[in-house]
């Protein structure tokens, strides 16, 4: 292996490490099932604010998940919600060249539309933001905080963006739940 590479990946895992390290569990209220983030905005207020600005924005919106390996494997899925129902999903995966790790290739990209939603089973799941809160308080601010770190954060408005846990023994890979790294009103 390339001294590159082994450059690449070490900084592919260090990006990652520091982009989850800032919205811990560890920043909760004093309510036990409350989380906050960087953006003070903690999990109930959150939802609250969603209901209110999906009426205001006709619940229409786009939002992409992206992932990130160590291994510089990435995802990146984006789904258009109009008035409340997924209309499309677009995903792309690439990887680092094997002979130049700096550049990615393309391994996977496809484009659904109502017709077809759902007919691809790489990418992340066809949910709108409202099924995103409830995987959220149901599946992964729920888990034990002793063994794990507990993620939770939204945008500046106050739309959920993060929310996951990594198990605390775990070494490579190991978030579980979403990240929105963008997220747009129609």
């Amino acid at each position: 292996m390339g001294c590159l590479k082994i450059v690449y990946r070490y900084f592919v895992l260090f990006l990652t490490v520091v982009s989850f390290s800032s919205c811990s569990s560890d920043d909760n209220s004093d309510n036990e099932n409350e989380f906050v983030g960087e953006s003070g905005i903690n999990s109930s207020e959150s939802k609250d604010l969603w209901i209110s600005l999906k009426s205001t924005n006709k619940d229409s919106y786009e939002y992409t998940i992206e992932t990130v390996s160590w291994t510089g494997f990435a995802t990146s899925t984006t789904i258009k919600v109009e008035n409340g129902e997924v209309v499309s999903r677009e995903f792309i995966s690439t990887q680092p060249q094997e002979e130049n790790p700096a550049e990615t290739e393309i391994i996977e990209e496809y484009i659904e539309t109502e017709s077809d939603l759902g007919t691809h089973e790489s990418g992340a799941d066809i949910l709108t933001i409202d099924e995103l809160y409830s995987l959220c308080f149901a599946e992964y601010l729920t888990v034990d905080a002793d063994s794990n770190l507990i993620y939770f954060d939204t945008t500046s408005e106050g739309v959920i963006n993060t929310c996951g846990y990594v198990n605390k023994v775990c070494a490579d890979d190991c978030f579980v739940g979403f990240r929105l790294t963008d997220f747009n009103w129609l």
